[in-house]
């Protein structure tokens, strides 16, 4: 695309001290907003791919209708789209301006005299309007969205029949605690089960439940053939009865249900009149940081728009990306800020409007000395890059030598797969870190404790991106030589696109293995770690906690646990038999981790479970209980040889384990996205003429990786529900999109054999 006006240099000079003629700065503006509405789309979706397992779960299994889950996505995108306008016009502008700098058009236009100062209006022209939006959003359409969603989800509660009970993992429902061995596919007929019982202060076990459900929505367990094993100062008792039927108590931990716990349904003029009203000074400090925090974080856009053309122009070499990386590095540095923005909110001798605006005013100092320090190396001071081989050998020499080709494609695709991946990554984080930092200046977190609980939840985000990124990088590797008419040099010069793809595919077979492994072994590790910073560090919860062993036979209890320290207080250990009824239950005042998960229990009291009665035993002064048995960790956090053994434990002795082998194939499954979804993209790339534009691949990558997301999500969800075949569930998604990877090559095959 040509700059209008460059034609005519005197003119453009002429209209530089104006600041802009109107043409140029009306180009400008129409280059900056597609690239912003694009990054604007990329981030809900995004921020949307993150849940759509919750939403798929909540329609297939928890009975809400299509229409009520479609309402909650809309309200928990509304504050999603406030929060990611400054980004998204950051991210627009330095793709914008990245383009127009790798074309020469920077270079021309500071050869006319126009200075870069001025391409800064229409930059902070549209920062302007989308901070207006932004506080609009944040202010207003906000609380208006959370006081909804906060609605639909009691409402939609209280229609559902369903529940949010699943096989071997612990459910949390008010001050009861229940995990069954075996869970219907609704969630309400359970066998083999625990259930920690409020009113009796002790834990039952029995044969049989069921959850009954009321039509005003209120619920109910019935248990039968159950036996409650306690030890008390008076002595052991056994006591078991043939039915028994109580009161839930508490709502659902329904993972969107979560977000009621911080939502803030108040109005910046509402918080303008409580403030008025409010005596008590720490409640005056939070409604106060609140109504700053409202208006600084979209007022950054403003900020970070003075930091685009001097991140857009600062690199040497010419490089459509390298001022996103730039700029991905200024939005973790403002992720950093504004954590510590919120932990300043906590200190009662700093001003609660200089913490919370203080990240906006550090990027503004940065947007106004970044200029004088890079001055010097504008596109129009760059030396002319050496002289490189590369442009010219690839396709000259590719029939003497294919090696250079592959290393070539090789070489493009990883440097873009690195970009997109840090890209995305860095997106992840700040999306994550956005959504939960109510909840971190709630519980009054350290920055110490952020930053472990991120270095622990960094390998579940990885494993999130590293499928997106190949994909994208793929499509892009492709696209962008067709942009540039090397791939129809390849072509021309008779080599296949399959063998010019070929290196892209090999390179993806090669991190699906690493991702194999990551995935079956780092991420839950990184999973149950990150849940106990959460909620034992930074929540600080002291409740008591039931924890189902993988091993099977025990069941651990615990009124509080310090992970940190190793140390468990008022720890009981179950023994339990092949039905899952206690044969004896040892009690400890306080338990210590000694290591290699190995726990060292003080003043032990056992009581055995004989034939003719109870029997007050020895025990043994030390348990292996594991080094993190607190994590009360589920399918999705086991390996894969650890799924098999637990699925032929449970099937030995009766149990069904259908949810466990839905995660066990969507396990196994998940490594192919890594080597299908690149495949796909460059089906699509490759496709042509006309080739398709590098705007086009990225929305047709977003599609497509929004779809792939969601039928897994969809055949996870049927999978637990029983409506579909561990099998199918798990790897339907896969098949799905190889056979229209099929349909569309078959189609495009004559087309690539003349290629």
């Amino acid at each position: 695309m040509q700059i209008p006006m460059l034609d005519n240099a005197p003119a453009v000079r002429a209209s530089a001290g104006r600041p802009l003629g109107r043409t140029l700065f009306a180009y400008l503006v129409r280059e900056i907003v597609w690239p912003t509405l694009l990054a604007t789309i990329g981030l809900l979706l995004l921020s949307i791919m993150g849940e759509l397992v919750a939403y798929s779960d909540l329609v297939i299994n928890r009975g809400f209708g299509l229409r009520e889950v479609s309402e909650i996505a809309l309200y928990r995108s509304v504050p999603m789209l406030g929060r990611a306008l400054p980004f998204s016009m950051f991210l627009g502008a330095l793709i914008a301006l990245g383009r127009m700098a790798a074309d020469g058009e920077l270079l021309v236009l500071e050869a006319s005299g126009v200075s870069p100062r001025w391409i800064v209006a229409p930059i902070l022209l549209i920062a302007a309007i989308l901070t207006a939006l932004g506080i609009g959003i944040t202010g207003y359409a906000e609380p208006w969205a959370n006081g909804r969603l906060a609605e639909e989800i009691e409402a939609s509660v209280l229609r559902s029949s369903g529940t949010i009970l699943r096989s071997g993992v612990v459910t949390a429902i008010g001050d009861w605690r229940i995990v069954a061995r075996e869970a219907s596919s609704r969630g309400d007929r359970l066998r083999g089960v625990a259930i920690w019982v409020p009113s009796l202060g002790d834990t039952v076990f029995a044969e049989n439940a069921e959850l009954i459900a009321a039509e005003d929505g209120s619920r109910s367990i019935a248990i039968e053939n159950g036996v409650i094993l306690h030890n008390s100062k008076s002595g052991p008792s056994y006591t078991r009865f043939g039915h028994m039927q109580d009161a839930l108590t508490g709502s659902d931990d329904i993972d969107v249900h979560r977000a009621l716990n911080r939502l803030s349904t108040g109005s910046l003029s509402d918080l303008a009149q409580a403030l008025q009203q409010e005596m008590d000074p720490a409640d005056r400090r939070e409604l106060l940081a609140e109504w700053h925090r409202r208006v600084a974080l979209p007022a950054a856009a403003l900020p970070l728009a003075l930091l685009v053309v001097p991140l857009a122009m600062w690199p040497r070499r010419t490089s459509r990306a390298a001022g996103v990386v730039a700029g991905l590095g200024a939005m973790v540095v403002y992720v950093v800020l504004l954590q510590l923005s919120s932990n300043l909110t906590h200190a009662r001798a700093f001003s609660v409007r200089v913490a919370v605006w203080l990240p906006d005013v550090m990027l503004l100092g940065a947007g106004v000395a970044l200029p004088w320090l890079l001055s010097g190396r504008g596109p129009g001071r760059r030396s002319p890059p050496p002289p490189s081989r590369a442009k010219a050998t690839p396709v000259r020499r590719a029939r003497r030598d294919r090696l250079i080709l592959d290393r070539y494609v090789l070489l493009r695709f990883l440097e873009l797969a690195g970009i997109c991946f840090a890209a995305l990554l860095a997106i992840f984080v700040l999306i994550d870190v956005v959504d939960n930092l109510q909840w971190f200046t709630k519980y009054h977190s350290t920055l110490d404790e952020v930053l472990r609980f991120y270095a622990a939840r960094i390998p579940l985000l990885v494993a999130r991106v590293v499928p997106m990124a190949l994909f994208v990088a793929a499509a892009l590797t492709v696209s962008l030589f067709g942009a540039t008419g090397e791939l129809v040099g390849m072509q021309a010069s008779g080599v296949s696109t399959l063998r010019i793809v070929l290196p892209i595919l090999l390179a993806s077979v090669v991190v699906a293995v690493g991702y194999q492994a990551m995935t079956d072994q780092v991420v839950p590790q990184s999973i149950a770690r990150a849940t106990q910073i959460k909620r034992f560090e930074i929540k600080g919860q002291v409740e008591r906690v039931s924890v189902w062993s993988w091993s099977r036979d025990h069941l651990y209890q615990a009124d509080r646990i310090d992970p940190l320290a190793g140390i468990a207080h008022g720890l009981t250990v179950y023994a339990l038999d092949a039905d899952g009824l206690p044969v004896s239950r040892t009690d400890a005042s306080e338990a210590r981790y000694v290591g290699g998960g190995t726990w060292h229990l003080y003043d032990p009291k056992q009581i055995i479970v004989e034939p003719d009665g109870l029997r007050v035993g020895p025990a043994e002064p030390f348990v292996r209980l594991g080094d993190e048995f607190a994590a009360e960790p589920d399918g999705t956090q086991l390996s894969i040889a650890e799924l098999h053994a637990e699925i032929r434990a449970l099937e030995a002795r009766g149990y069904d384990a259908t949810g466990l082998r839905v995660d066990l194939q969507a396990k196994l499954a998940a490594p192919l996205a890594c080597i299908l979804l690149p495949a796909i993209a460059l089906v699509f790339a490759t496709g042509g003429p006309p080739l398709p534009r590098p705007a086009r691949v990225l929305l047709m990558s977003a599609a497509l990786g929004l779809g792939y997301v969601g039928l897994s999500a969809l055949g996870v969800a049927l999978g637990y529900r029983g409506a579909a075949s561990p099998l199918v569930a798990g790897w339907a998604p896969t098949a799905i999109f190889v056979l229209a990877g099929l349909v569309v090559a078959a189609a495009r095959l004559p087309r690539l054999r003349r290629a």
